[in-house]
């Protein structure tokens, strides 16, 4: 995918959103930290149960307001899928492996990366993350043999200071573990400079949004210019938002705009696809071969609702207000259905 020149995230707590805006954004290398879809930062900045897949430990009031923070992407970074986002077809063994549930979701969850090949840094922290639950086993039995409190160890010091005891071949060793965490969970940061908004996600602005996506889930025109301009407004003229000076708001939103609109539609298209496997009897994993994604499929209404998707998209006045999306969709429509049958 092309890397967008204008991302969000969305957090839940505004203490988050204050620190963003003046440290900037740091986020692990390859995980799923960004997107460029604005309905599900919206989601993220209103919804606290997501706070379960954050790495942030700040508190939450029960009242709290959550930000949607908006970044441009320097040119010294890129944003991609995030890593653990790949699936495998055995069409002989009708069976779909890897990270299911992160494939169908991956254009809304993506992950900032420094210079250089994205898709060799993903094996790379893929292939460390691995060997990197083995080395945590390994510490976990050390901690325990050794009486030492693991909570306590929060930082290379730490760790010194708690085997500051052994001979030095058995510090060699441990410390040597101990760096192969930096190649599992690198750090990468967007500086403040790029911080461009923290938008307070308000019951007005999740109307329209949510205008936005019914359009998008009818296959209706989303007119791109009114939205631009109706969701700027309502941005402009809510005084708790942070603008940084001389920005030109509309044309953020109108990219941001474009970019959720591909989103969603990648999205359906993912969802829609999973759903045709199912329905053809292959037994679908997540994580691996972790866990079993049951997920009971009528074939003949799935067939149906392709059908009406076709009849939809194949009409000559159809268009979902951007062309590239136009014929993504009479592709994979066609193509969904032609599977099933």
């Amino acid at each position: 995918m092309k890397s967008p020149e204008f991302i969000t995230h969305g957090t839940s707590s505004e203490n988050d959103a204050e620190k963003i805006k003046n440290e900037g954004f740091e986020a692990q290398e390859g995980r799923a930290t960004v997107s460029g879809d604005l309905i599900y930062a919206f989601e993220w900045a209103t919804k606290q149960e997501r706070r379960r897949g954050s790495k942030s430990e700040t508190e939450i009031g029960d009242k709290e307001k959550g930000r949607i923070v908006i970044m441009k992407v320097p040119e010294d970074k890129s944003v991609d899928y995030a890593t653990h986002t790949d699936i495998e077809v055995d069409e002989v063994s009708k069976e779909i492996t890897g990270y299911s549930s992160k494939f169908e979701s991956g254009r809304k969850q993506l992950a900032i990366y420094d210079e250089g090949d994205v898709v060799e840094k993903r094996k790379k922290i893929e292939q460390a993350k691995k060997e990197l639950k083995e080395i945590n086993a390994q510490f976990s039995v050390f901690f325990k043999e050794n009486n030492i409190d693991p909570d306590q160890i929060k930082s290379k010091e730490n760790l010194i200071e708690a085997i500051k005891n052994f001979d030095i071949e058995k510090k060699i060793e441990i410390l040597k573990k101990a760096e192969k965490r930096k190649l599992a969970e690198p750090n990468v940061t967007i500086s403040q400079e790029n911080i461009l908004m923290s938008v307070v996600p308000t019951l007005e602005l999740g109307e329209k949004l949510s205008e936005l996506e019914q359009k998008i889930k009818n296959l209706e025109k989303v007119d791109l210019k009114y939205f631009t301009e109706e969701i700027s407004k309502i941005i402009e003229n809510d005084k708790e938002n942070f603008l940084v000076s001389g920005l030109d708001v509309r044309e953020v939103v109108r990219n941001l705009l474009a970019t959720t609109l591909e989103t969603e539609v990648v999205n359906m298209i993912r969802s829609l696809s999973m759903d045709v496997k199912r329905a053809q009897g292959y037994e679908i994993y997540n994580r691996d071969k972790d866990e079993v994604k049951e997920k009971e499929i009528d074939k003949e209404q799935l067939k149906q609702k392709l059908e009406k998707i076709l009849s939809i998209v194949e009409a000559e006045n159809f268009d979902i207000g951007m062309e590239n999306l136009n014929r993504y969709i009479r592709m994979n429509a066609k193509k969904l259905l032609e599977e099933l049958k």
